[in-house]
């Protein structure tokens, strides 16, 4: 080194001596709460910037844009120890402040916030960063005190210089009045700081809380410090995270409330889908289950995660996954605590595990509760149909006609159910007068399978007039449908309009000339017809087809 350059920086490091012996001493301290942070995308360093430790979470405050694009960060404290920033725990594009967290630590000397009132005029002190006692704190006046937002906005008297961005403004007590704002060209005069109140202004809460939260990066938001609010955002990241995003905001809610069981419960369900490690997720659900007051919670969500697992089918064999032992958490959870949801969702269970029987004891007990609705008659009315107990099934649908009279739009769907059940009992006529009562409501229907059904109970019925006309109108509406045209030869055999059904066999032939049943009820028309030969030609041919009968009927007529 020439002699030059040592004596110029002698010159330095005497001046930076003299500048911390003429430091009010708190302002001198107040240095150990400075930090750089370095902030990188994709492993490239993207820029530093100063920042300050605030608060006894690890937060750092900086004003930078610098973190809008970053994917990770560090902070290097006063003492040149290196932190890794784990989340934002706040930002603000209107303050251009953002708050970063690192793992808290002893070692950390958080600055205090100033409540005392700067007048202009007053003397602060603007800090910069370095290890020990390096760095810079210059001197500056207040010139002007402004309001932005109900947060202070000070006009500092010194020109605006890049090294001056994001920098921490103290008082001579070494506490935190602001931060210094970015430069622009126009700073030739003065320069700007925007008041540390903002550290309390900036807080991530379930309406903000996501990726998105500071656009453009990829340093995730910290969970809010309220419980009820972190725990909405863990459900929310269950919903539209990834699961391995999902799995760290699990870990963080964890960390951050370890006395609530609600995260334990996350966790262990996290564990059970995510890895189908059911002994491990059984663990945690213990933990769960020593944290929680009322127990059924954990019971229910564990049996609905179980049974989650059984009804996809997984291959995943354990003596644990099984529908007997999550249908035994649910009744573990109602004899706790008997909430009509835990009795509902016991009835569904049932129900898709086929046992109509349980099933629609449970739907029947819901129907005294709270959750009394005409979908819980409904499906205690599958229940009933599906057991063959047709009387029962359609009392359950009269209960819900009945809840819905006011509104027969909303009835209806159940009406034309009702009609269904009925002609599974053979009460075709009541059947009929369900359909009638739905086609008044709905109006103009063209739905061609809506008459063949009415069709069917009415010619069940010996309505066989309005069967024939019913017939007609789903032909009307759906032409190229073989089905109706059939149905159609037949309802004229019973009604003995053979020529009639001849000719809707006919065409049922053109559109489905492999059908059986057109040439089998073709041989009997012509029977009736006293035509032998060709009713003896289309049973033939029915046989050839493999219709049942047909050999029986080609007998009669040889």
């Amino acid at each position: 080194m020439d002699m030059r350059k040592t004596i110029l920086l002698f010159v330095l490091l005497l001046a930076g001596i003299v500048q911390a012996a003429n430091l009010p001493k708190e302002v001198a301290k107040a240095r150990r709460s400075v930090a750089t942070v370095l902030a990188y995308k994709g492993g490239n360093l993207l820029g530093s910037c100063t920042a300050v430790f605030v608060g006894e979470k690890g937060d750092l405050l900086a004003s930078n844009p610098l973190f809008a694009t970053a994917d990770s960060a560090v902070a290097i404290d006063n003492a040149g120890k290196v932190h890794k920033v784990g989340r934002i725990s706040g930002a603000s594009d209107v303050y251009g402040c953002v708050k970063l967290r690192v793992a808290w630590n002893k070692k950390i000397k958080p600055i205090a916030v100033s409540a005392s009132k700067v007048n202009t005029g007053d003397e602060l002190f603007l800090l910069s960063y370095g290890v020990k006692k390096g760095g810079f704190a210059e001197p500056v006046k207040v010139v002007k005190v402004d309001s932005v937002y109900s947060c202070a906005y000070y006009t500092l008297a010194a020109p605006m210089q890049e090294k001056f961005n994001s920098l921490p403004v103290v008082n001579s007590s070494g506490e935190l009045v602001a931060i210094m704002q970015p430069a622009s060209a126009s700073d030739t005069v003065n320069s700007y700081a925007i008041g540390a109140a903002v550290v309390e202004k900036m807080n991530v809460t379930s309406a903000n809380y996501g990726r998105g939260y500071l656009p453009g990066t990829a340093i995730r938001a910290c969970l809010p410090e309220s419980s009820a609010e972190a725990l909405s955002c863990l459900y929310m990241q269950a919903i539209v995270g990834d699961s391995v995003t999902y799995k760290s905001v699990i870990d963080e809610f964890i960390e951050k409330f370890p006395e609530n069981y609600e995260g334990f419960m996350a966790k262990a369900e996290y564990t059970a889908v995510y890895y189908r490690d059911i002994d491990a997720a059984y663990k945690v659900w213990e933990e769960a289950l020593s944290l929680a007051d009322n127990k059924a919670e954990v019971y229910f969500g564990r049996g609905k995660v179980m049974n989650s697992i059984v009804q996809s089918g997984d291959t995943v064999s354990h003596p644990k996954l099984s529908f007997e032992n999550a249908l035994a958490d649910i009744e573990k959870a109602i004899a706790v605590d008997n909430q009509p949801l835990y009795l509902s969702y016991k009835a569904d269970m049932l129900f898709a595990h086929k046992d109509y029987a349980q099933a629609a004891e449970c739907y029947e007990a819901l129907a005294a509760t709270n959750m009394r609705s005409a979908a819980l008659f409904s499906k205690a009315s599958q229940c009933y149909g599906e057991l063959k107990e047709y009387d029962k099934a359609v009392a359950m649908l009269d209960s819900v006609v009945g809840m819905l009279g006011s509104f027969p739009k909303q009835a209806a769907p159940y009406i034309l159910t009702r009609a269904l059940v009925k002609s599974n009992a053979g009460r075709y006529r009541d059947a009929v007068q369900d359909y009638v009562e739905y086609e008044n409501i709905v109006g103009n229907i063209q739905n061609a399978e809506f008459f063949y059904l009415r069709e069917q109970a009415e010619l069940n019925g010996k309505m066989y007039q309005q069967a024939l006309n019913d017939i007609e109108t789903a032909i009307y509406l759906a032409p190229e449908n073989p089905l109706y045209y059939i149905e159609k030869g037949m309802l004229c055999y019973r009604v003995k309009m053979y020529d009639e059904g001849i000719r809707a066999l006919d065409k049922a032939r053109e559109l489905a000339p492999s059908s059986p049943d057109v040439y089998y009820l073709l041989g009997r028309l012509y029977v009736q017809k006293g035509d032998k030969a060709t009713a003896k030609e289309n049973f033939g041919k029915a046989l050839s087809l493999g219709h049942p009968d047909a050999e029986k009927q080609l007998k009669t007529v040889e």
